[in-house]
């Protein structure tokens, strides 16, 4: 007989353990490559629905001169594109909703994925507005409807100086265009509002004269090297010619997750546990071969053929659990991959996928028969005969106390360490699982909870302090100066279940200090070259400003921030209205906070400002001189009141002289503060609140979320289905070890039940042998992961304080996840032995007895 029929025979006899062994490779394989399928596939799906959102196109480009298209367009690597003027902005001052407006181009609308409806415009005051624009703004069925709204340009004029330009206009809307629902979701993307003229449209203010649109590359292949060699040759940066934002971001998660330490981790991980399992059961395969190997040996089998046993084995094995493997991963990837991402997403299966599977196939048998072949090449042939895993009894047979617990207690960890080789390589295999599934859920718990106290997360979310959300205008497609919150807005948030209370206030991130060169700090100036160098940005002695207005009640509850000088709670009596200055700003030079903005400013000192201003039915600039009343220490600029918008010196006015400078009458900005453990929830109900409010959006605490959320839910999930099917392969170790002790025991079991020893006594000890796998395994686990776990807090923490921030993360054990763990474990024992029992309670004290070994 061939020894690959000889392998298939001692399989097919010894089915239980070949089902065990082939049930651990089947799930290592299915785990690899339906991790890998889920994420590629989830991937690809998010890749395909930006496409469809966002516009299938390879390249976009704007603010561009027209010199600049015309050598953009003689490039040989392009298969078409679409160019649309830019115009300026334009605002429904009623709802402060904004608006693009371009030239219209048909070709340019469709390549960004809208479906257009009417008619293009033909005479001017004709134009084609977004529907969810004019469903922002209020308006019904807005098709032949005439709209007023106001034109506004912001740029730089001849002498290189901030300016705006803004006039009133009435329109005609003759067309509308409009994406899918969730394209407006603007908690998940950013969006931007569009409006079409015709090519003649006489404006009636300066226009931008520069150009935007889109090109489709011959290979998609190129986009990198083409933006690359573009932005030399035409002089420009990647800000205005650069791969499809939304297209290019979601690609860079896919990479990012593919190739990410986490990842890497959980794939080892994954290989060292089969490896591990798969050894524990050949070698338990072995140990009931080894009489019958001793045998074929006595009568004449070379090592040669025991060898190729072995190794047949192995090949049925990887190619059997491999090919079973994958079959099972596809149907684990198509139902996880609508778990995990969405009933939207599309199964891709690609070669690396099939490779990978075959490859854990062939690491985690081949090692173990490695191990196993060459224990057995090193056995002579009397030792293989006599060898036995029986128990050899060392106590005295005396009558057992049943009710004895510590009786049954030394019984279960004699038995646990009866093979110390196997025992070992379990609880190493556990404890290996432990630590990551305590370090991956620990970590994720501890941003999440961290991240709502505002103390990591991000610099946006810990720079709110004892603001948790915000309500305000999207950046994107509302004017700061004409978006309002209304009075039953703000009533309805601050009645809010578990809302404490609420902040209204003015807000505009689109103020101008004027400054001369030689009044910024050394550190304020690194910055700004910073910022030159990375993003051509110049500035002219004039440098961007937050400014805020803010209720004399806001100002007192920050009285705590003021450094230097008094609150400016008064009226301002003097010639200048009075501001609180933040003299600080996040520079990235140094990742702190300690850059100031104005080297030596002192109090009282009278300092040149420009404020956009709504006079005469139009916005504007307009020029003003204030005192600083006071200023702020460094930690207000790093964690108070949210520094997202802020790109140098913010001011903070009293709001009735905010008011009287700027014309603004009503607030727009909110800042909510919630009960403790309540920022999710409260979150969920401002968005519902204000899904219909003029281009509203939520911010605060947690805000990286809306860059980073989908893909780290994604994460979240992948990494829970990684953590539960490889503590299902350690299950399955268990068992059968279990079993197989059980088997190997039956003797020795029955002895005991002939002794007093009840079979509820006898499953108690099998228990506790079973759960002391887990039990010691864990709190090992527990001890190196709470180690490790705080290890990156006071790094984390270290951190925070170099970078200005005041507050740090505590020290923690995570309980929680030690308590997941120790449970998980627990009832994984218990199955364990119920799954035996059928070898505990099938034979007779007899049988049992004379069981030979």
């Amino acid at each position: 007989m061939s020894t690959f029929k000889l392998a298939i025979s001692y399989m097919k006899k010894q089915k239980g353990k070949t089902i065990a062994l082939l049930s651990s490779i089947v799930l290592s394989v299915m785990l690899i490559f339906s991790m890998t399928v889920i994420r590629d596939s989830g991937y690809d799906s998010q890749i395909k629905e930006m496409k469809d959102l966002h516009g299938d196109y390879h390249v976009e480009f704007n603010s561009l001169s027209k010199n600049q298209i015309q050598n953009l367009k003689k490039e040989k690597d392009i298969s078409k594109s679409s160019i649309s003027k830019e115009l300026c902005k334009i605002v429904d001052k009623k709802s402060g909703v904004n608006l693009d407006l371009n030239s219209f181009d048909k070709g340019f609308i469709s390549s960004l994925g809208y479906k257009i409806y009417g008619r293009e415009p033909i005479k001017d005051g004709e134009i084609v507005i977004e529907k969810e624009a004019a469903s922002q703004m209020g308006i019904s069925n807005p098709l032949n409807k005439n709209i007023d709204l106001m034109l506004l340009n912001n740029y730089m004029d001849d002498n290189e100086i901030n300016s705006i330009d803004s006039a009133n206009k009435t329109f005609k809307i003759v067309g509308l265009v409009e994406k899918s629902d969730k394209y407006y979701d603007i908690s998940k993307y950013d969006c931007t509002f569009r409006a079409f003229v015709n090519n003649d449209f006489k404006m009636p203010i300066k226009p931008r004269d520069t150009y935007t649109g889109t090109i489709y590359l011959k290979s998609e292949k190129d986009i990198p090297q083409f933006v690359t060699k573009m932005i030399k040759k035409i002089d420009t940066n990647i800000f205005n010619l650069h791969e499809n934002a939304e297209v290019d971001l979601a690609k860079s998660h896919k990479s990012i997750s593919k190739y990410s330490i986490e990842n890497s981790i959980n794939s080892i991980l994954l290989v060292v546990v089969s490896t591990i399992v798969i050894y524990n059961i050949f070698n338990i395969i072995f140990q009931n071969m080894t009489n019958q190997v001793g045998l074929m040996r006595s009568i004449g089998m070379p090592k040669k053929k025991v060898k190729n046993l072995f190794i047949s084995m192995s090949f049925i094995y990887i190619i059997l659990g491999t090919l079973i493997g994958i079959i099972f991963g596809i149907i684990f990837s198509y139902v996880g991959l609508r778990v995990v991402y969405g009933y939207s997403s599309m199964l891709t299966i690609q070669m690396p996928s099939i490779i990978y599977s075959f490859a854990v196939s062939i690491i985690s048998v081949s090692l173990s028969s490695f191990i196993v072949i060459r224990k057995a090449m090193k056995m002579s042939i009397i030792e293989a005969t006599r060898v036995s895993d029986k128990y050899r009894k060392k106590s005295k047979s005396k009558n057992i106390d049943k009710k004895n617990k510590n009786v049954l207690i030394n019984i279960a960890t004699r038995n646990l360490w009866r093979n110390k080789p196997r025992t070992i390589l379990t609880i190493l295999a556990i404890t290996f699982v432990g630590t990551m599934f305590i370090l991956n859920l620990g970590v994720k718990s501890f941003i999440k909870y961290n991240m709502e106290e505002g103390i990591t997360g991000g610099s946006w979310s810990m720079s709110y302090g004892s603001v948790d959300k915000t309500v305000e205008g999207n950046n994107q497609n509302s004017e700061y100066l004409f978006y309002k919150l209304d009075n039953d807005l703000i009533h309805k948030i601050n009645n809010m279940k578990n809302v404490r209370y609420v902040e209204p206030h003015f807000n505009n991130p689109y103020g101008q200090i004027i400054l001369s060169k030689d009044k910024l700090s050394k550190a304020y100036q690194n910055e700004l070259n910073r910022k030159k160098s990375l993003y051509q940005v110049e500035y002219n002695n004039e440098y961007p400003l937050l400014i805020r207005g803010y209720s004399d009640d806001m100002l007192k509850k920050r009285q705590e921030f003021i450094e230097k000088g008094e609150n400016i709670i008064k009226p301002t009596s003097g010639e200048y209205k009075k501001i609180i200055l933040v003299n600080n700003t996040n520079s990235q030079v140094t990742n702190t906070f300690d850059a100031k903005i104005i080297d030596n400013v002192k109090i009282g000192d009278i300092i040149e400002i420009k404020l956009p201003v709504y006079k005469d039915d139009i916005e504007k600039y307009e020029n003003f001189k204030v005192e600083v009343g006071a200023i702020m220490k460094e930690s207000y600029a790093a964690g108070q009141d949210g520094n997202m918008q802020a790109q140098g010196a913010q001011v903070i006015f009293r709001e009735d002289d905010y008011k009287e400078l700027t014309g603004q009458k009503e607030y727009n900005k909110l800042f909510v503060t919630v009960e403790k453990g309540k920022l999710y929830s409260v979150e969920q109900k401002l968005k519902e609140l204000t899904k219909n409010y003029g281009a509203t959006e939520i911010n605060g605490k947690g805000e990286e979320l809306k860059f980073i959320g989908a893909q780290q839910n994604s994460e979240e999930k992948l990494s829970i289905i990684y953590q539960i099917l490889t503590l299902l392969i350690l299950s399955v170790n268990i068992i059968f070890i279990m079993r197989s002790n059980i088997i190997t025991r039956r003797k020795e079991l029955a002895t005991l039940r002939a002794i007093g020893l009840s079979i509820k006594n006898i499953k108690k000890i099998l228990i506790i042998e079973s759960e002391l796998y887990g039990i010691v395994a864990s709190i090992i686990g527990s001890v190196i992961a709470t180690i490790y776990h705080n290890y990156g807090i006071a790094r984390s923490n270290k951190g925070l304080l170099a970078g200005g921030y005041t507050r740090v993360a505590e020290y923690q054990i995570p309980w929680t996840q030690i308590i997941i763990l120790f449970t998980i474990f627990i009832i994984m024992g218990i199955v364990a032995v119920y799954l035996s029992k059928d070898k505990i309670e099938g034979n007779s004290i007899t049988e049992g007895i004379s069981e030979n070994f």
